[in-house]
Parts: structure tokens; sequence; C-alpha cells
């Protein structure tokens, strides 16, 4: 017969070994995955709103991914911190992709997310067409897509480089720049624009140069980062598609969500919305024909270093990750 205290001590042996079994069954069951970090470098304008909406819904969360995003004031500031390894991919133009490439640098673009005009002119009133831009104070960002546009600019209205004179400045400075008189004009697209046309008190106005220009916003990486994490890109797109489908279905609300993340007026952005023509894609032939153009003037006007040659975009332009995220 067992004693009261054998009793006791028999229920608590039981107890420990089903203690035991327990924690060995939770031990055994499959942890759930941790979401894989990456840094993300996002640049201030309407046309980045594929990453502003991922950002948002946390479509990267559905895909595996734990985002931290990194705002710059342009895309070549982006893509500088691509090439320094401070972000793992990022939104670009494809004009700064072409002077990283005229340099040897390893960018790759691995998908677009719209093509539309994104520039604009802003500046005093005198300025009403390209013919009245010789010898005024333009401020412009220089290596990027509205440099290209501005040269454009210039050479439909019959001016060169020389004809006026171009201040070189970051985007954050235009407004303030124009504002106080040092520059009678800028080119640059949104929210600067209308950022200008708010503290210009009726000085300044909008001048447009329709069918001059159309840019790519993309999606741009390391080479190094596609030899040896192409998943991670396939993750990076397949968030972003997400984010581009959420925008398709609701375009007022996508309008509105990046208007507050570019400090702009949401009438403005949902004005503006149709302009940018969103829709994720990957045209190698026509991204490459644009990038070899853009070389092309950048080498004629000595804006790289001596001896550099056309590159080989057909090698800048990957589109293996992007082939993967729609097929998977």
């Amino acid at each position: 017969m067992y004693t009261s205290g054998s009793k006791q001590r028999a229920v608590g042996y039981f107890r420990q070994l089903t203690i035991v079994a327990l924690t060995l069954v939770v031990l055994a069951l499959p942890k759930p995955a941790s979401a894989q970090e990456i840094a993300v470098g996002e640049g201030i304008a309407l046309q980045w709103g594929q990453f502003y909406v991922a950002d948002r819904h946390n479509t990267w969360k559905e895909h595996g991914l734990n985002a931290k995003a990194t705002t710059f004031a342009s895309g070549r500031l982006v893509l500088d911190a691509v090439l320094g390894g401070g972000v793992l991919i990022g939104t670009a133009a494809e004009t700064p992709v072409v002077f990283a490439a005229l340099n040897g640098l390893p960018v790759r673009i691995i998908a677009t997310l719209n093509r539309f005009e994104p520039f604009d002119l802003v500046g005093i009133k005198e300025i009403t067409t390209g013919n009245d831009l010789k010898g005024r104070r333009i401020g412009v960002t220089q290596g990027t897509n509205a440099h290209y546009f501005f040269s454009k600019v210039l050479a439909k209205s019959g001016l060169s480089a020389s004809d006026v004179i171009s201040v070189n400045l970051s985007p954050a400075d235009f407004v303030s720049s124009l504002a106080n008189g040092s520059i009678d004009a800028f080119v640059w697209t949104e929210p600067h624009v209308s950022q200008a046309m708010a503290v210009g008190g009726g000085k300044f106005h909008v001048v447009q140069f329709p069918n001059l220009y159309f840019g790519y916003s993309t999606v741009i990486t390391l080479q190094n980062t596609i030899d040896k994490d192409p998943q991670t890109l396939v993750k990076v797109l397949k968030a972003l598609q997400s984010a581009d489908q959420l925008m398709a279905k609701d375009a007022n609300a996508a309008a509105e969500l990046t208007a507050d993340r570019i400090k702009l007026d949401p009438k403005i952005a949902r004005e503006y919305w149709p302009r940018v023509n969103f829709g994720m894609a990957l045209s190698k032939d026509e991204i490459v024909g644009e990038l070899e153009a853009q070389a092309k003037w950048a080498i004629e006007n000595k804006l790289v270093r001596p001896g550099a040659v056309m590159p080989n975009f057909q090698e800048i332009v990957v589109t293996r990750p992007f082939a993967d995220a729609q097929a998977k």
C-alpha cells in the first residue's frame, strides 16, 4: 500500500513528467519564421507611391520582410546610399543610373514603377517661354533626369548651357532659393512645385514643356545583391507589386496617403495622380534606349570623366528578379 507521503511523491513525479513532456512538445513545434530585415532608400516625390503604400500597409511583411525606410531628397542621393551599402534597394530615376554606369559603378535597374513627364519649370513671371531663360539663374540638380530635361528645354529654345547660369542645388533648397531671389526659376516636380506657388504670393508661375521627355521611376540595387541574394529581391518586388495592386483598387486613397508622406495638399496629389501612369513593369529595350541617349548627352557635354565610353546598358537592366516575382 502506498502511504500518503508516497502518493504525494508519485503525483509530483508524474506532474514533473507531464511538464517535461509538454515542454518537449512545445520545443518540437515549428517556430514562426522571423521577418528578414532590409534597409530601403526612398526619394521624396509622388512617383514613388508604391514604396509609400508598401510602408503604410506593410506589404513588406506579407512577403517576409521587415523594411526600414530612409528618406532622401533625390534619387541621386538614394543611389549613393545603395552604393555605400546603407540601403539594399532604393528609388531613382534613370539618369543617376546613367552617370553611375559611365563611372563604372555596379548599380542595376530591376523594375520600373511608372513612366511619365515629371518636370515643370517654376519661376518668376518674366519667364514665359524657353527663350526667356537666357541670362537667368536656374536651379537644377546636376546628374539627375531634371538636368537632362532642362538640357532638352534649352535645345528646343535654341539655347545652350552657356546661355544660362545653372545653379546646382539640392531639391530641398529650390523653394527657399526662389523665394529669396537667389535663382529666377528651378526645374523639378511635386511637392516642390506646389510649395513654391504657395510661398510665392503670386510672384511665381509654372511653365510646362510637354512631350520633351518621359522619365522612368526605377527600383535600383547592386549587381552584388543580384548575384548573392536574388530571392530577397524577388520578395521586395512582390511586396511592391502588392502595393501596386492596392493603388489600382483605390487611387484616391493612395494619392492621399502619398500626399501625407511628402507633405503635399491631397487635392493636388489627386489631380496630379493620373499624370504619373503608375504600374510596375520592366521594358528592357525601351529603358536601354533611353539610357543610351542620356549617356551620349552626358559624354558630348563633358559631364563625366575624360575618356568615359558608352556602357553596355544591356547589363545595367536586369530582368530576372522581376520575371521571378511575377512567376511565383
